[in-house]
């Protein structure tokens, strides 16, 4: 438990970037009989100056913490490993063989994956499904069905178990697994809260179900961390990053999924924008979120309002009829 406790602890540094957080960790192995009893001992103890200085952190970044606190730091993250340890929550650090090779490639992979179910499911070929909360019925249909026929083709669905395109991207790999059309459930879903925490509340069957059967629910979050408004835009990175394609459901001006798809093009990953984004209802939907925004003052609003599916497609991302569609144009680039 020992490794569990001092990765949940390491991973609570938000100050730290993943390089920092793994130089510490290699640095805290080390000190083991030389500098505390063991590295757990020292992390308990150590100061802000100690911490940065194992870490080799690069001062010229602006400091994020407001109180430093060991004692209560390892406290939470010897919780944490407890409740890893009841739930079968594994950890996976940077460096671990199992970590997703994909998201290693991006410019700040999570030190630590904790998760729940098989991980090995982000060995297969994967493709991240993002849309709105608010989805249209074509909307819907369209996100099942696309990730019911991935699943049947033997893609893990990446998805982030949210309400509206998420749990229905979910709902068709489960679905593909149920209808005997998959060998086992063929998605993960990335939370922005620790996987003992399902949120929301309303997908708590789904991702028992991603479980049991053959997926995955993963987060860089320790057991115990909540959800917060911020920690979905950290999410969405790691949606982006563990599949080489991305694909936008549905998603109005400013929408979330929006920031995954430029999180994808970031990472010169593919990006493909369901024909579904441009039905009567999202259009609909759309307007109405524009009108909506522009009431709004500030620069932000003004920005989600120049944000929208028909400025990616403007700029090269193709649209798609489904997964057949998809699976014609990316495998055509990447056979």
């Amino acid at each position: 438990m020992e490794n569990t406790i001092l990765a949940i602890a390491i991973s609570t540094l938000d100050f730290l970037n993943y390089a920092e957080k793994c130089r510490l960790f290699a640095a805290l192995k080390n000190l083991g009989g030389v500098a505390a009893d063991s590295p757990l001992s020292f992390f308990r103890t150590a100061s802000y100056d100690q911490i940065a200085a194992l870490s080799k952190r690069d001062a010229r970044r602006p400091l994020k913490i407001r109180r430093w606190d060991p004692d209560e730091r390892f406290r939470l993250s010897v919780k944490g490993a407890k409740t890893a340890a009841a739930l079968g929550v594994g950890a996976l650090l940077f460096f671990d063989g199992l970590y997703p090779p994909l998201l290693k490639e991006i410019p700040d992979p999570p030190f630590a994956l904790f998760y729940r179910g098989n991980i090995k499911a982000l060995w297969s070929k994967t493709v991240s499904v993002v849309g709105t909360r608010r989805l249209s019925p074509e909307g819907r249909k369209a996100a099942r069905d696309f990730s019911y026929q991935a699943a049947e083709a033997g893609y893990c669905v990446v998805s982030g178990l949210a309400l509206g395109a998420d749990g229905c991207a979910h709902k068709g790999a489960v679905d593909a697994f149920y209808d005997q059309k998959a060998k086992t459930v063929n998605t993960a879903a990335v939370l922005a809260c620790g996987v003992d925490n399902v949120f929301p509340p309303s997908h708590k069957k789904i991702a028992g179900q991603i479980i049991q059967n053959g997926g995955a629910l993963l987060s860089e979050w320790a057991p115990g961390v909540p959800g917060e408004k911020w920690r979905f835009v950290s999410r969405n990175r790691i949606i982006a990053g563990l599949a080489p394609a991305t694909v936008v459901i549905q998603a109005p001006p400013g929408s979330g999924a929006l920031l995954t798809a430029d999180f994808a093009l970031g990472y010169n990953r593919e990006l493909y924008f369901h024909q579904a984004c441009f039905c009567k209802n999202a259009l609909v939907l759309a307007e109405l979120v524009h009108k909506n925004l522009q009431a709004q003052e500030g620069a932000a609003a003004a920005r989600k309002i120049q944000t929208r599916p028909e400025s990616y497609v403007s700029d090269g991302a193709q649209v798609i009829g489904g997964f057949l569609d998809f699976r014609s144009c990316f495998e055509q680039k990447f056979p």
